[in-house]
């Protein structure tokens, strides 16, 4: 019952506020889309279509105001291209119905993406967005963790509803919205003020460790493989590198003396340079699977069509069943090739490239004299963050079939926006106002996120 509540405290308000305000709106869709409250609470409220309500509360009267989803930014753009080559696939497609369904599905996502672009224009709603994006996610997550401590090592081997149901998937996850945790809670004080943000704050900074020992929980050794490439990849961005790897390591050690790791998922671990030796099917499947992706593609240069390279996996497996059927690719970046083939290959390489590219940018144009020291310190924390959940699905992705998750285009548009944002700060210098014009109290808890 109380979760129920604590929802319903969220959504009436939250609703009746959208209807004033397309920001709201975003925020509020996002909630929904990431959060997953119908998994939560007590009652069934699927027949509600609630994602489908507050995807039209926010795009409808957006459309009717002028206030159209961003399509000139070149990550808008990159979307386009993505949806029009999964559209020309479909032309070879092995199961058109199929991949008519994830196109809507990718339609829906891009126009949420694009919307982040359009309605985060200071940098308030930029953080306001980021958190409730790494929020909603990172209370689930946290609550897994604290379950891993508290149980002594408890395993998890389901994930969270949509594309992160498996533990392979949920560990991906928790590890792309480390950064974006921390991210929000270096600038909620720069941004909001209040005596209850500091304890939002605190809650933020807490949630990392958690989500740490969550990713540990689900013994996904690509999750781990992820995990230390963000930390690296953070580190590297310090202005102070050996000292803040020197840091890790300190506090690795202590945190284990503290929480020990249970032997099964260290044996786990060093299968990742044994798994040939050991015979483990599992990872030795891997490379298999990549070179029937690739098959795929030299026989159809513009892929079997999206979401379909199970469908197509028994037609091109050259290994006659040895791994089982219909199997996934368990590569983010193979799945896109062989599915769309080299246009959408291409495009999804410049999506990242530009990504990158415009987050360093932000980080160059935070250096600009005349910035004042909020906005510069902003600037490059979230953009810091972004980097760091990217290069997280990069390395993290390369390990699983995740191209087609909300987080990734969401990243996209978060990138959009504050690329934006950086821009127009530089290019008109204000003086910081004593405050930064503050969202609604309840928009800053981090507990608002996701659903479809």
């Amino acid at each position: 019952m109380l979760r129920t509540l604590f929802v319903l405290s969220i959504l009436v308000p939250g609703f009746l506020l959208s209807l004033r305000s397309r920001y709201v709106a975003l925020l509020m869709y996002l909630w929904f889309a990431l959060f997953r409250p119908q998994d939560w609470m007590w009652i069934d409220v699927t027949s509600l279509r609630i994602s489908l309500v507050l995807g039209l509360v926010l795009l409808v009267p957006a459309m009717l105001s002028g206030r159209f989803p961003n399509m000139t930014h070149p990550l808008s753009i990159g979307m386009i291209l993505f949806v029009w080559s999964a559209s020309i696939t479909q032309t070879v497609a092995i199961r058109p119905d199929v991949g008519w369904v994830w196109i809507d599905f990718l339609v829906r996502l891009f126009l949420a993406s694009m919307m982040i672009v359009t309605c985060a224009t200071d940098a308030p709603q930029v953080l306001g967005v980021l958190a409730v994006i790494a929020g909603s996610l990172g209370f689930h997550a946290s609550k897994a963790g604290l379950a891993y401590v508290l149980g002594g090592g408890t395993r998890f081997a389901d994930g969270l509803a949509g594309a992160f149901v498996d533990n392979n998937g949920y560990a991906l996850a928790t590890v792309m919205i480390i950064p974006l945790l921390l991210g929000t809670a270096q600038n909620i004080d720069l941004v909001y003020s209040g005596r209850f943000l500091k304890w939002v704050r605190r809650g933020f900074y807490l949630s990392i460790p958690l989500c740490m020992f969550a990713v540990i929980g689900t013994y996904s050794r690509g999750g781990f493989i992820s995990l230390a490439a963000a930390i690296l990849v953070f580190a590297l961005l310090q202005d102070r590198r050996v000292p803040t790897l020197a840091a890790f390591a300190a506090i690795a050690t202590v945190t284990l003396l503290v929480v020990p790791i249970p032997q099964s998922y260290i044996d786990r671990l060093e299968t990742i340079q044994t798994y040939n030796e050991i015979g483990e099917e599992s990872a030795m499947s891997r490379p298999h699977f990549w070179k029937v992706g690739l098959q795929m593609l030299s026989e159809n240069p513009l892929g079997v069509g999206l979401k379909q390279y199970e469908a197509a996996y028994d037609k091109y497996d050259f290994s006659y069943g040895r791994y089982g059927h219909n199997r996934a690719v368990h590569n983010s970046h193979v799945q896109v090739l062989a599915e769309l083939g080299y246009p959408g290959e291409f495009i999804w390489i410049g999506l990242f490239a530009f990504a990158f590219y415009a987050s360093f940018r932000v980080r160059r144009l935070a250096r600009a004299p005349h910035l004042d020291p909020r906005t510069s310190a902003f600037l490059k924390t979230t953009a810091n963050a972004l980097i760091i959940s990217m290069a997280a699905f990069v390395v993290g992705g390369s390990f699983l079939s995740l191209a087609v998750n909300d987080l990734t285009w969401l990243t996209f548009g978060l990138v959009g926006a504050l690329d934006r944002f950086a821009k127009r700060a530089v290019e008109i210098p204000v003086e910081a106002p004593a405050e930064w014009p503050t969202m609604p109290m309840m928009l800053s808890v981090p507990t608002l996120s996701r659903g479809r």
